[in-house]
């Protein structure tokens, strides 16, 4: 386990104007730092990375401004979130705390064309709130924008820095859009709309009188449309069949990048974007299959920059060229002696559950099963809801199969990736719906030849951490152990105790206290830890913002005081999951070695 959590990875790639040099953030140091590397021999070897920045906490992104004027930090305290707004030259001057407020959530948004401005939000004046705000790269103070009750972010500066596009956010599957006069402080709502619509990553088009953005408005898929800058509904050029998860555009090349979702694997594709109206296919990329973490462009649009890996590839940077579509890899990190070729992907399953719905699982199984071998099994639960799994590189999941298990990665009902209607499966009264998919998974894995029937774990963080819980008390005699990972265990103390900015977009998941509250308790498994049988692990960070650490509490007090078998570790320094290396090499290795007394791995 340790071998595998050494290995180091890079990731959110930002490319300086002409793409001759890329920052990006690598977790050598034990959790994300900055680096920069030159891109005049690829791949770069690890021995070659130059750190910008030394701090003891994690940093959340590293971005070029246009022209080089300056780079941009974000870092927070202990796992917070709180993240704060650093400035650098790319030349090494002293870095520069632009919001020095611990207390602050600051979400860095987007620069102008001409480098001299950065959008970013705040909820300075009010912690339930986030306001827009405008201020130099460079000098000048921050200018309050846009200011309103609810969930802000500013995410595209017109070319000529006139206008800002601004997401108010209702929950994971419901936004707006609002142009705002970057000077008048006045502002234009583009969307309105009844029910559930997304309207994502919107870019201004290069003449600034259109916009691209990613919706599902009228249809269960994202796809690529333009939108005018009145009030209206989108124009779709695109009809992909699949989720559009990402889309970024270079103005100065008038090209569009899109990354399609099949099964959690991305396909990268390039659009001339002269003819709005009629996208034109440019040269494919030559990446092989992979999920893209981000995207970017250098400034002269002559480079499309990826974090990108895959579950046998640990995640580095890539880069395309626009042009040709030829791809390479910029960073080789260093993957601690184990080579990738050793590494396992996954199959993509399906399996019907009980209302004849399917659902997809990622399947890892160790290497070199023979036939009639049996394996205890590791059923691994996503986060979110409004998440995906997908065959992403995790140090654990590659170390519980070379130990000899089977894990199942399902994608439940509610997962994203699979459209707007499968999403919503799970929603407040039918939050339930998605812990009996689990239970149908369960029986499928019973039914296969390599399995071990009665060696069949459930865990999950966040979302998954609750899910873990939901299994163990709706179907107690499924699951032979179980880890929770900063999980919720009662909603009603959940949704009074999160961060105050993030209470009015899990509300709209997962229902009001005031209107769903009779709901909310029973599917809450703290009502319900009588039933658990299951030895069972909790982990979780005292600074969690999201998920409090009185989730935790409650429900180890509680099998505590029953005398069931639990296991609790507790990390002072960490927030929402564990971000510090030997935080890690702990929690996991103490993870596998109570997998390991419970499921009795190599027996037959």
């Amino acid at each position: 386990m340790e071998q595998l959590l050494n290995v180091h990875r890079a990731s959110m790639p930002s490319p300086s104007s002409d793409g001759s040099v890329v920052a990006f953030l690598s977790d050598i140091p034990g959790l994300p730092q900055p680096y920069r590397v030159e891109t005049r021999a690829l791949p770069a070897a690890e021995s070659t990375y130059q750190r910008i920045l030394e701090v003891n906490e994690r940093i959340h992104f590293v971005r070029f401004a246009p022209h080089g004027q300056a780079m941009f930090f974000g870092r927070d305290h202990g796992g917070d979130e709180n993240v704060q707004l650093l400035r650098a030259t790319p030349l090494g001057a002293p870095i520069v705390d632009l919001t020095a407020q611990p207390a602050v959530r600051t979400m860095f948004g987007t620069f102008s064309d001409d480098g001299r401005w950065i959008g970013y939000a705040t909820n300075e004046r009010s912690r339930g709130d986030f306001d827009v705000y405008v201020r130099g790269t460079v000098v000048g103070e921050p200018r309050r924008v846009l200011e309103a009750s609810g969930h802000f972010e500013a995410w595209d500066f017109s070319g000529d820095g006139r206008w800002l596009i601004a997401s108010e956010e209702h929950s994971g599957f419901n936004n707006e859009l609002h142009l705002v006069d970057v000077a008048a402080g006045t502002r234009t709502h583009l969307t309105p709309h009844q029910g559930d619509a997304r309207y994502i990553n919107a870019r201004f088009s290069r003449d600034g009188r259109t916009l691209w953005v990613l919706s599902d408005v009228g249809r269960d898929y994202l796809n690529v449309a333009t939108m005018s800058l009145q009030p209206g509904v989108p124009t779709f050029v695109l009809d992909e069949s699949h989720d559009v998860d990402a889309m970024e555009f270079s103005r100065r090349a008038n090209v569009l990048a899109i990354a399609v979702n099949v099964d959690g694997w991305h396909q990268l594709r390039l659009y001339d974007a002269s003819d709005p109206a009629h996208l034109r296919a440019l040269t494919p990329v030559d990446l092989p299959p992979v999920v893209v973490s981000s995207m970017e462009f250098s400034e002269d649009g002559r480079w499309l920059v990826l974090g990108a890996g895959r579950a046998s590839l640990p995640d580095e940077v890539f880069r395309v060229n626009v042009q040709t579509g030829h791809a390479e890899r910029v960073t080789r990190s260093d993957h601690a002696g184990i080579e990738e070729s050793s590494l396992v992907d996954p199959t993509v399953e399906r399996v019907r559950s009980f209302d004849g719905l399917e659902i997809p699982v990622l399947l890892y199984r160790p290497r070199g099963m023979r036939t009639g071998e049996r394996a205890p099994v590791v059923v691994w639960v996503h986060g979110g809801p409004e998440g995906q799994a997908t065959p992403s590189f995790s140090p654990v999941i590659q170390f519980l199969v070379g130990h000899g298990y089977v894990v199942a990665a399902p994608n439940v009902r509610g997962s994203t990736g699979y459209g707007k209607r499968y999403a919503h499966l799970d929603d407040v009264a039918l939050r339930e719906d998605s812990v009996h998919d689990l239970a149908e998974v369960n029986r499928w894995l019973r039914t296969r030849p390599d399995v071990f029937a009665d060696r069949i774990a459930v865990m999950g963080g966040s979302y998954g951490g609750y899910m873990t819980l939901a299994a163990i008390t709706l179907y107690p005699d499924l699951w032979a152990a179980a880890c929770d990972i900063v999980g919720i265990a009662n909603f009603r103390t959940f949704l009074e105790r999160t961060a105050a900015y993030r209470r009015a977009l899990r509300e709209a998941e997962y229902g009001t206290l005031a209107r769903d509250g009779a709901v909310l308790d029973r599917v809450s498994p703290i009502h319900r830890v009588d039933r658990i049988t299951a030895p069972l692990m909790v982990i979780h960070g005292a600074n969690d913002p999201r998920v409090p650490i009185g989730e935790a509490e409650q429900i180890v007090a509680a099998l505590r005081a029953r005398s069931r078998r639990v296991e609790y570790i507790r990390f002072e320094n960490e927030g929402h999951g564990i971000a510090r290396r030997e935080n890690k090499i702990r929690a996991y290795g103490d993870l596998i070695r109570f997998f390991d007394s419970v499921m009795t791995v190599g027996g037959t």
